[in-house]
């Protein structure tokens, strides 16, 4: 058996979590076995230990910019896990905790993956990558893995680079029953319409947008909520700042905050439709869930987003930092039910075929015994 050790770079729960709490339940536990490294005490953990997933937690938290005692600290940390449990790979799971894993694995004699989510900044790569080598770097979409190639190849020549598309288990995020929202469900707040965004409260996923738009559409359809699904994972206090901001525009008593939560099933199959104005992503497991959920996508174009949401046959792509085009298509689809089923039906065909948690899943199994091989 293999033994792998992922490291996190959050102890919340986000996106880049959600993708690894996503491949350590569906890994085949006959072949590899998994231990989580998480950055502290937090949900992550939480979670781990809730579903029997051994956890080690590592104190100081897992950031690109640590002290070189706090690095050397965490890395020693990592490599007695790896000792610990027999390891023989190291899977960084975000670029931002992959010193502390490249040099547990140099220490090791593991092998190291770098797993990227939210795009790299400039220069950022070249300066993790020009030390201690990974042996692959992961992109989450195809279009990332193309353009980090050359800034991999320029400092590590025989660093493989390949793209493992997230994915969504098709059997957890299932459509209503019957394919419309139950009207009953709490979290419709007894509108008739219900618009949701899906994203930890920041600015790069669009929130001010998300109201913006939501205060031109309020005139027109006065029965509907805003739902925003979400915590403050990378911004604290970002709540306050969009509740004031809702006040503002007169629209506070449509919008309403549910914060971060374990039913986001549930959440999807009240919502009329979803949207994601975010100005920067990787491959957003938000988009995945609405997808396989049935609910018609409204978002925007931007890293991997138009590999999944493919506009006008499994959602609607606008423009950035447009609230009147966000507006506009939300509405196109609140007028038009036989439309947002449409696009709702062939996002979850899409999700079924190519995006499921079991392909991506097979990939990543491969990769392992492969690394493993060597």
């Amino acid at each position: 058996m293999t033994g792998i050790v992922y490291v996190a770079t959050s102890a919340k729960i986000g996106g880049g979590n959600r993708v690894l709490m996503d491949l350590v339940t569906h890994i085949d536990r006959g072949r590899f076995a998994p231990v989580i490294a998480a950055p502290g005490d937090g949900p992550l953990v939480h979670w781990a230990h809730t579903e029997g997933i051994p956890v080690r937690s590592i104190p100081g938290g897992n950031r690109p910019t640590s002290s070189r005692t706090m690095l050397l600290r965490q890395s020693i940390e990592l490599a007695l896990i790896v000792l610990r449990h027999r390891a023989r790979i190291l899977h960084a799971m975000a670029h931002t905790c992959y010193r502390q894993a490249a040099l547990a694995g140099l220490l090791t004699g593991a092998a190291r993956i770098c797993h990227l989510g939210f795009p790299p900044g400039r220069g950022e790569l070249e300066w993790l990558f020009r030390r201690i080598k990974p042996d692959v770097v992961v992109g989450c979409h195809q279009g990332q893995a193309l353009e980090v190639t050359p800034a991999v190849r320029k400092v590590s020549p025989r660093s493989r680079v390949i793209a493992i598309t997230n994915g969504v288990d098709t059997d957890l995020y299932l459509p209503p029953v019957g394919g419309a929202p139950d009207p009953r469900s709490p979290f419709r707040f007894g509108a008739r319409h219900v618009v949701l965004i899906v994203g930890h409260l920041s600015e790069v996923k669009g929130y001010p947008t998300f109201l913006e738009s939501a205060a031109r559409i309020v005139p027109e359809i006065k029965d509907v909520a805003f739902v925003a699904l979400g915590g403050e994972t990378t911004s604290p206090g970002y709540r306050s700042f969009l509740e004031r901001r809702a006040t503002e525009l007169g629209i506070r008593e449509h919008v309403h905050f549910l914060g971060w939560r374990e039913d986001v099933a549930d959440v999807l199959r009240a919502a009329d439709l979803m949207v994601l104005p975010s100005l920067d992503e990787g491959l957003p497991i938000a988009i995945l869930e609405a997808m396989a959920c049935g609910r018609p996508v409204v978002a925007t174009p931007v890293g991997g987003v138009p590999e999944a949401v493919v506009d006008g046959q499994t959602g609607l792509l606008v423009p950035p930092g447009d609230p009147a085009h966000l507006a506009q298509a939300v509405l196109r689809l609140l007028h038009d039910p036989i439309l947002a089923r449409r696009l709702g039906d062939e996002g979850r065909r899409r999700a079924e075929t190519v995006l499921s948690i079991d392909h991506v899943t097979s990939r990543v199994e491969s990769l392992y015994e492969e690394l493993a091989a060597r």
